[in-house]
C-alpha cells in the first residue's frame, strides 16, 4: 500500500487527485486508519496549522502506527511547494522512527515556474525572498536559498545539495536544482524503498510513474460533477481571482460577502447582519440554484481573525444544511484551510477522491452510501475554477 501524509488539506486533495489521475483507487483519510483497501491513503496530518512541539508529536503517533503495519507500505511526504510548515522537525521524527538510507526533499514545481536554480529558489524568475511568501504570517521565506533555509533547523541527517548529473550521497537529506520536471525524474530514478521522497505535486507524479503507475483518467472540466441540485461555492481565501469575480458578474451568479466591519483591527457583526446574510444566500440557492460567498475584506495576517471567519462558515452551513439536506448540494470550497475546516466539521474520518477537475482541483465524496454521500470540490485559493465549470453553474 502506498501512504501519503500531507500536512494540510489542500495539499492531500491535491495529492489524492494526481492519484486518481493515475488509476489509483484512492481516499483522503482525516484520522489514519490502517485498515483501508484502497491503493493510495493520503493522509491529512493537518500539522502545518499545530505549533512545532504538536506536529512532531503528531507525525510521531502516525509514524509508530505505520511501522507496526505487518504489510509493507510505501511512503511519500507531501510538502508545500515554497517549504512553509514544519518541513525539517517533521523529517527527523520520520528519519528516528523508519532510519531511512536518505531523504530526497524536492519541493518545487518547475511546471509552475517554482524552480531551484545553482541551490536558489525562483518562483517565474523572481527569487523567492522577494516574492508574497516573504510575508507569510505564519512561515516567512527570510531566504531564497535552500541551504540556509534548512540550516535553520538542526537536522538529524546531513544536507547536502546536488545537481540531478550527480551522483547521490547516502545517509543525507538531499536537495538538488531543479529546472524541469526531468530533473524530478532522474532524482527520482535514483531511489528505492530504503529512501524517503518528500516534495511537492510534480515529484508526486514522477514518484507514481517510477513505480510504474501511468495516467488513467482523463480531466474533464466540462463534465457534469455531481446530480446534486443546488451549488454553494464558498471562497474562504485572501487570494483575491479577479477573472474569477468576473465570471460571476457577467454569469448574474450573486456574490454575498461575509457581513460585518472592522474596528482598528477587531471585526464586529451583529445576530441580525449574520442571520440576514444567512437568509440571502439560502434564498439565492432556491431561485437560482447557485450562491458565491466570499471574504471581501482587507487581508488581515490575524490567526485568531481567520479562525473567526472560519467560524462564520460553518454557522453558515449549519443554517442552509437545516434548510436543504446536506447531500443536495455540491460544495465548491477554495482554501485549503477553509475546506478542512468545514469538511471536518461533518466528518473526522475520510473521503473518497471522485474526481480531479483540473490539476489541484478535486472533487472528495463524503462517504460510500451513494444515498447519503456528501460531495465537496476543493481548490487553494490561487488557482481558478475553469471557465467551463463557473459556466455551467449559469445553467
Amino acid at each position: 500500500m502506498l501512504f501519503v501524509l500531507a500536512d494540510d488539506f489542500s495539499g492531500a486533495a491535491e495529492i489524492g487527485g494526481i492519484g486518481h489521475r493515475y488509476g489509483l483507487r484512492t481516499e483522503i483519510q482525516l484520522r489514519l486508519d490502517t485498515r483501508s483497501t484502497a491503493d493510495l491513503v493520503v493522509l491529512d496530518t493537518d500539522t502545518r496549522a499545530l505549533s512545532e512541539n504538536d506536529a512532531t508529536k503528531r507525525i510521531f503517533d502516525i509514524a509508530t502506527a505505520l511501522k507496526k503495519l505487518e504489510e509493507p507500505v510505501r511512503l511519500f511526504k507531501k510538502i508545500d511547494s515554497v517549504m512553509r510548515g514544519h518541513l525539517i522537525p517533521e523529517l527527523n521524527v520520520m528519519q528516528d522512527c523508519f532510519n531511512f538510507r536518505r531523504i530526497f526533499l524536492m519541493p518545487a514545481n518547475p511546471g509552475r515556474g517554482r524552480k531551484i536554480i545553482k541551490g536558489e529558489y525562483f518562483i517565474s524568475g523572481v527569487s523567492l525572498r522577494d516574492t508574497v511568501f516573504a510575508t507569510d504570517p505564519d512561515f516567512p521565506a527570510n531566504s531564497s536559498h535552500i541551504a540556509e533555509r534548512i540550516g535553520s533547523y538542526t537536522s538529524t541527517l546531513p544536507h547536502v545539495h546536488v545537481t540531478a548529473s550527480a551522483a547521490f550521497p547516502s545517509s543525507s537529506i538531499i536537495t538538488g536544482d531543479i529546472e524541469s520536471k526531468v530533473d524530478l525524474k532522474k532524482y527520482v530514478a535514483g531511489t528505492d524503498e530504503n529512501d524517503l521522497c518528500c516534495g511537492a505535486a510534480e515529484l508526486f507524479e514522477s514518484y507514481l510513474e517510477h513505480l510504474g503507475f501511468s495516467i488513467q483518467a482523463e480531466n474533464s472540466p466540462d463534465a457534469e460533477l455531481a446530480n446534486a441540485e443546488f451549488t454553494l461555492i464558498i471562497n474562504g481565501s485572501t487570494v483575491k481571482n479577479q477573472d474569477e469575480y468576473e465570471w460571476y458578474r457577467r454569469l448574474n451568479i450573486a456574490q454575498l460577502s461575509l457581513p460585518g466591519n472592522f474596528n482598528g483591527v477587531e471585526y464586529q457583526w451583529s445576530d441580525e447582519s449574520a442571520m440576514e446574510w444567512f437568509r440571502k444566500v439560502l434564498n439565492s440557492l432556491h431561485t437560482r440554484k447557485v450562491a458565491v460567498v466570499t471574504i471581501d475584506h482587507p487581508v488581515q495576517h490575524n490567526k485568531i481573525l481567520s479562525q473567526k471567519f472560519l467560524r462564520y462558515f460553518v454557522e453558515l452551513m449549519d443554517y442552509i444544511t437545516r434548510h436543504v439536506p446536506l447531500n443536495r448540494i455540491h460544495f465548491y470550497l477554495t482554501g485549503g484551510a477553509t475546506a478542512s475546516a468545514l469538511i471536518r466539521h461533518y466528518t473526522e474520518t475520510k473521503l473518497l477522491v471522485k474526481r480531479e477537475i483540473t490539476p489541484g482541483a478535486v472533487s472528495l465524496v463524503m462517504n460510500r452510501n451513494e444515498k447519503t454521500q456528501a460531495c465537496f470540490t476543493v481548490k487553494p485559493g490561487s488557482y481558478a475554477w475553469p471557465s467551463k465549470l463557473l459556466e455551467s453553474f449559469s445553467i
